[in-house]
């Protein structure tokens, strides 16, 4: 994809996040929490004709989104870039359902756990998975010391544990 000179890049159709997931028009994303004190979100706001909507005329506007939206889906509809203070951010453009649409700041929402598929849970699933080896190992070591299985047995089943 080839950024523009102007304030937006391209839109694509799919996009690979920091989480190693493969974002793609039409997917669902399951929110998480908001990452503000007060438990709203940060990384999801107002988009769309809502935002003007709602606009304020003193120029005190908030268009984040607040925490009752925790734990809602809504639907990829547009992936777009915008350059910003020489940073690229993308941008997810989401629907939940009603009528205005929603920016979802997707690498920030990861970063933050704003959405379930964040970095954090990704972390842990991979520990989760590496502890589990280490005790299936532990184990095949203390029936290699009881004389259960034989060393080839032993070698052979820590492969298998170690490929997967």
């Amino acid at each position: 994809m080839s950024v523009s000179v102007g304030a937006f890049a391209e839109n694509t159709d799919s996009y690979k996040a920091s989480n190693g997931k493969t974002y793609q028009i039409g997917d669902t994303i399951k929110l998480g929490r908001g990452s503000a004190p007060n438990g709203n979100f940060l990384y999801l706001q107002m988009g769309g004709w809502g935002m003007m909507a709602s606009a304020r005329t003193d120029g005190k506007n908030d268009f984040t989104m607040p925490s009752s939206y925790s734990g809602l889906n809504v639907i990829l509809k547009k992936i777009k870039q915008q350059k910003f203070k020489g940073a690229i951010k993308t941008i997810f453009v989401v629907g939940g359902g009603n009528i205005t649409n929603y920016n979802l700041i997707i690498e920030d929402a990861i970063a933050s756990c704003e959405i379930v598929d964040c970095k954090e849970k990704v972390q842990k699933v991979e520990m989760v998975n590496q502890n589990s080896k280490l005790d299936e190992i532990k184990k095949l070591k203390g029936l290699l010391d009881s004389g259960a299985i034989t060393k080839e047995e032993f070698e052979a089943e820590k492969k298998k544990l170690l490929e997967k």
